[in-house]
């Protein structure tokens, strides 16, 4: 596919405007349009048609040149709104955008084409509301044991369904025991962190309110008191994609420990090896639960000559327990069990650093990390 760049030249001979690449933008014949389209799997994309395919160019001035905002509440779309997310490509004179996640029906939608400023092509499209089935729930909720430490790092909050985005903060609250919610207790992003399908939402604590000697630590105390009970409450007025209410709220209620502050030991780990011949799973138990996103990616195991062992990874026992189930049989011989270095616990712990050391380094992902292993044998099996 031949792909060019959004600072094109638009048909016509209107005075120009210079784009972040250099290359000029026309429109006084109005020959160019914006559309919005359904592609045959129904998902809906826009399109700014009627440009000249001659302008090679820089992929990064797309979202400079061409965005789209939710309209909300009636109000005029802008820049106090952040744009929509997602991808650009243009072939043959046509810019296509797709956003990350569906269109939401019931809500207005402003794609706009700048020329400069001041200037600016503007189209509104309406979704239209469909008759909407509640469908949507949330299946899982991890940390899933019910004693979970003080200093708590974040929530997987997995739907059934994808969801809609922006609204998190607004339909998620955490309640003590006395059924009160407690003040300010998520580190509240203005991208909230879902996975590419829309259906895994990561919700962090307040890093400020865990580490220690921190000023919102000092001034509003941390969020979780030791042995108090506290429930994470997930309202029902949430809505999926399609513009849906979840069926049904959810909670997810639980007793805090002591506050966790020892990084993950892997030589403590148990591994229980399977025989040889078998599709027997590869197990590992461990001290204290670990993170149940990050053991399915940071672990894996490679056989001798440096394969990976393909097969389906399963994190059970309240993330206490990870297993390989092989795709294929186990040929007996000598295996390596390889390790992330940034695997965390639940308060954020990695092995190779305690959370405490740098509370704000825990949020990313660390450039710096190691991969370590575990050498162990599968053996024949006995007959």
């Amino acid at each position: 596919m031949k792909i060019a760049s959004a600072c094109f030249a638009l048909a016509g001979l209107l005075p120009a405007l210079i784009c972040g690449c250099g290359q000029p933008v026309r429109d006084e014949s109005g020959s160019v349009r914006i559309g919005l389209v359904s592609s045959p799997d129904g998902a809906r994309y826009f399109e700014v048609s009627g440009l000249d395919a001659g302008h090679p160019g820089d992929k990064a001035s797309w979202g400079e040149t061409f965005r789209v905002y939710t309209v909300f509440d009636k109000r005029s779309a802008g820049e106090e709104l952040p744009a929509v997310a997602g991808s650009y490509v243009f072939e043959d004179g046509v810019l296509r955008f797709r956003p990350r996640f569906p269109l939401e029906p019931g809500l207005a939608y402003s794609a706009r084409l700048y020329y400069s400023p001041g200037r600016v092509k503007e189209a509104r499209f309406e979704i239209p509301r469909e008759d909407l089935v509640r469908g949507t729930s949330v299946i899982a909720v991890y940390p899933s044991a019910d004693v979970l430490p003080e200093n708590l790092l974040k929530f997987y909050i997995h739907f059934s369904s994808p969801m809609s985005v922006g609204r998190a903060y607004d339909n998620t609250r955490l309640l003590n025991s006395k059924g009160e919610t407690v003040r300010y207790p998520f580190l509240e992003l203005d991208e909230e962190l879902w996975d590419p399908t829309g259906r895994r939402l990561t919700i962090f604590i307040d890093p400020g309110r865990i580490k220690q000697g921190v000023l919102p630590n000092k001034v509003v105390g941390p969020v979780f008191k030791v042995g108090e009970r506290y429930t994470l409450e997930i309202s029902d007025e949430w809505k999926d994609a399609a513009g849906a209410r979840l069926g049904a709220p959810f909670r997810k209620s639980f007793k805090v420990s002591a506050a966790d502050h020892r990084s993950p030991d892997p030589a403590a780990w148990k591994l229980a090896a399977p025989a040889g011949g078998s599709r027997e799973p590869l197990s590992l138990t461990f001290e204290a639960p670990l993170d149940h996103a990050l053991l399915h990616r940071l672990l894996w195991v490679e056989n001798e000559a440096g394969e990976r062992v393909e097969g389906e990874v399963r994190v059970e026992a309240g993330e206490r327990r990870w297993s390989l189930l092989p795709d294929t049989r186990w040929s007996p011989g000598r295996y390596r069990l390889m390790i992330r270095s940034i695997l965390e616990d639940l308060a954020g712990n990695g092995i190779d650093k305690p959370f405490e050391v740098d509370v704000f380094e825990q949020v990313r992902e660390r450039v710096d990390s190691k991969t370590l292993s575990r050498e162990f044998t599968v053996s024949p099996r006995q007959r």
